[in-house]
């Protein structure tokens, strides 16, 4: 690859990102109804819109923050059902499986942390009652994944100094192209905004930024408390005490605040729950399947998709200050009743890990024709077509999506 700018590099990535979150499809003529795009063959070209999983649900939550002010979804959920467009443009008349919690009053209360819209409903409520918000909120989480590899750029050549500066854009791309975060990113979901986060933890080292930052990763996603707690310990033992005091903290914080918020909303619900997070929480009855089938399961699997992270992964054995928290964050995963994930295309929980994952491959040493090639090129191949259609790769192995291109030929005719 020619050596170009990090500004070039990065405009490009973000020109295919913004341009793969216009491509959808297959939609039906009736579901694009009042809203201006291009058909191409049973596929559509348009404004970023909501796909599938718990996008809608997260979207409904911030259409009732600044339209209702409150967190009472049943009239948003009803709406959508009616044909408004609470729920995105794909879910207006469709009945939805709503992700609430319904208390003794009869309000419908989300069971996703209400952080994450909240974070959302601050920056787009200048577009309260317009067909916009949806869009808006898509093209947030895309400048988050953006934001995330502008910083992993500055991580992997920190963590690579030797290193020269093809490969540090190799880094980039394969982050970019050979993961699921493109996949992740053109749709509403909380995993590219923890990855960015994630990121400025090892960017920044002010003590400020670094509460603030672990303090809103642990709001939004609350598992995710157990990083900077454990960059915390790391930073306390090896005499940076005052980053490692702050650090922790943040997550405490962050979790305190989200046990007493979520109390206080679900206070007029009949039973206790630490953070009413919904039906699937707890550790799985049989941890080893969530510990194989994070990485080898056929559709929620790291691996049947992005061979190339198998690298990343073998690095972890060396334990430091930078694989730890990742360690302790996976195994938190693997051990939850719900490590697939639900709706959506390979490892999802995994998301924020993969630029720790891309960091440990040893680039120079295993650039060259052979296996390591060829799983770069694979992963790559899934990433690039997962981003750009994310419905022909949802809940499906690799083998499956190529069955179910071949039954549904007519798809692009």
């Amino acid at each position: 690859m020619p050596l170009v700018t990090r500004a070039r590099f990065l405009l490009l990535i973000a020109v295919l990102y913004l341009v793969g979150s216009l491509v959808h499809g297959p939609r039906e003529p009736e579901q694009m109804e009042g809203i201006a795009h291009l058909r191409v063959g049973r596929f559509i070209i348009s404004r970023p819109m909501v796909l599938s999983g718990d996008s809608p649900h997260y979207l409904t939550a911030v259409q009732s923050l600044i339209l209702d002010r409150d967190f009472d979804l049943r009239n948003n959920y009803d709406r959508a059902m009616q044909g408004g467009w609470d729920a995105g443009a794909r879910f207006r008349g469709v009945e939805l499986d709503r992700h609430v919690d319904t208390d003794e009053t009869g309000r419908q209360l989300p069971t996703h942390s209400p952080f994450f819209s909240l974070l959302l409903a601050a920056l787009v409520w200048p577009l309260a009652g317009s067909r916009w918000v949806e869009s808006a909120c898509i093209l947030l989480t895309i400048a988050a994944a953006l934001l995330g590899l502008r910083g992993a750029w500055e991580v992997f050549e920190r963590t690579h100094p030797a290193e020269n500066p093809q490969g540090t854009i190799a880094r980039v791309l394969l982050l970019a192209l050979g993961t699921s975060l493109f996949c992740y990113s053109r749709d509403l979901w909380t995993e590219p905004w923890i990855l960015a986060i994630w990121i400025g933890l090892l960017f920044f080292s002010h003590p400020a930024a670094s509460f603030v930052l672990g303090f809103l990763g642990s709001v939004i996603k609350y598992p995710f408390a157990l990083v900077p707690f454990t960059m915390g310990v790391v930073h306390f033992f090896k005499g940076n005490r005052l980053q490692g005091a702050v650090l922790a903290a943040s997550s405490g914080a962050g979790l305190l605040t989200a046990f007493l918020v979520t109390q206080y909303l679900f206070q007029e619900v009949s039973h206790f729950s630490l953070f009413h997070v919904g039906t699937h929480s707890g550790a799985s009855p049989k941890p080893v399947i969530g510990l194989v089938g994070t990485f080898f399961h056929p559709r929620d699997g790291l691996f049947p998709f992005f061979p190339l992270l198998a690298w990343g992964v073998w690095s972890f054995r060396k334990g430091g200050a930078l694989y730890l928290p990742a360690i302790a964050y996976f195994l938190v995963h693997a051990l939850y009743a719900g490590w697939g994930g639900g709706t959506g295309f390979s490892s999802r929980y995994l998301v924020p890990m993969l630029p720790l994952l891309i960091t440990g491959i040893s680039l120079p040493s295993q650039i060259r024709p052979g296996l390591f090639c060829l799983a770069a090129a694979y992963s790559l191949f899934w990433g690039i077509f997962g981003g750009l259609f994310p419905a022909l790769v949802f809940d499906r192995a690799p083998w499956e999506v190529f069955y179910h291109i071949y039954a549904s030929m007519g798809l692009f005719q």
